[in-house]
């Protein structure tokens, strides 16, 4: 008599929750438009080089996954970015058809939350090797306020005034779809890669986004649960409303290096 004893063949990527939690340290280039009156004649904001704003800074990242089924997963990432600064200006500065001369003492605060929920389909599943496709929705919440004390001239006006209570601000909340592809791979059990790339562009209702996102990283677990894990990214987004009388833009991009913990079940 032959008896066969049959079990699963065990993959890498079989994991039913997993939590990462890390912080990165990246750096920006942002600029603006705040409440403008012609696209083509008011100039961007540079948030770095013209309000002073910190070009490389610390983040903190959460990242929890789902799956749901053998190839399908829901992940849900959460960033918040904050940066602020003071600073003595150093040229004339248009804010909403005011102008803010040189030397005025400027308070600038950049608040933004990032909320992206992505589904994904894993196309191609093996062991060690899963390839996915990806859409979701790409959730933006950003605040961005200048204040300012010095002289300033506001709009339909020749003559400066000297204020100490001058204050813009801009919030856009911009909910876009994304789509991309992921790959997995595990080099050994322990030892796993995945890169991630991610693009949208689209216009809904007055709201135009773009954005183009890449994430390579690596992990390793010391334990069945836990890994430690690094990753590059690069991220960019343009993001424009189109009011009845103003127009606003935000435009960022950033990149850097990440260190995280993951947690698997």
């Amino acid at each position: 008599m032959l008896c066969v004893i049959s079990s699963p063949v065990h993959s890498d990527f079989d994991e039913r929750y997993r939590l990462d939690i890390g912080a990165s340290v990246a750096t920006y280039d942002s600029k603006i438009r705040i409440n403008s009156r012609d696209d083509t004649i008011d100039k961007e904001i540079d948030l770095e080089d013209d309000l002073g704003l910190d070009s490389e800074i610390q983040m903190g990242v959460i990242k929890g996954s789902w799956r749901m089924a053998d190839r399908h997963r829901l992940t849900l990432l959460y960033v918040p970015i904050k940066r602020a600064s003071q600073r003595t200006s150093v040229g004339d500065i248009e804010i909403d058809g005011d102008v803010i001369k040189a030397g005025a003492q400027l308070g600038t605060s950049a608040k933004t939350h990032l909320f992206d929920i992505e589904y994904i389909y894993s196309v191609y599943k093996r062991p060690n090797l899963e390839l996915g496709l990806s859409a979701g929705i790409y959730w933006m919440n950003t605040l961005t306020e200048v204040t300012a004390a010095g002289e300033v001239v506001y709009e339909g006006s020749e003559q400066g005034q000297f204020r100490t209570d001058f204050k813009a601000t801009q919030r856009l909340i911009a909910p876009l779809p994304l789509f991309g592809i992921s790959a997995s791979y595990a080099i050994n059990p322990d030892w796993l890669v995945h890169m991630y790339a991610r693009y949208f562009d689209i216009t809904i209702a007055e709201i135009h986004g773009r954005s183009v996102s890449l994430n390579l990283k690596t992990e390793y677990f010391f334990t069945e649960h836990f890994a430690l894990g690094a990753s590059l990214f690069a991220f960019g987004i343009d993001v424009e409303h189109s009011g009845v009388v103003t127009y606003n833009t935000l435009n960022y991009s950033y990149d850097g290096l990440q260190a995280y913990l993951v947690f698997r079940y």
